[in-house]
């Protein structure tokens, strides 16, 4: 199952409780789509996040946040290479 990466951009400052609001409405839409939250990361700013999955594609994710209606700015997939598995690492 592919990586995929979901990035966002929060004007104003996303909050704690907004974060708990848009991560509850999209937890059941998610889940439904068989999609793995891994970890998620936010600016110290709070103005850009991203979050990373597994998913089937990135339609699937892009659907489950239309569903859970929850702001993106990009959804892509991409490849995960660990320290020391870089095609140049040679």
């Amino acid at each position: 199952m592919p990586f995929l990466i979901v990035e966002y951009d929060h004007d104003p400052p996303l909050t704690d409780e907004a974060l708990a609001v848009a991560s509850a409405a999209l937890r059941p839409c998610l889940d439904v789509r068989g999609i793995r939250r891994l970890r998620s990361w936010i600016s110290h700013d709070r103005r850009r996040g991203v979050c990373e999955f597994y998913a089937p594609d990135a339609e699937s994710v892009r659907e489950a946040y239309r569903s859970a209606k929850v702001g993106y700015t990009n959804v892509w997939s991409g490849t995960l290479f660990e320290p020391g598995e870089l095609p140049d690492d040679g």
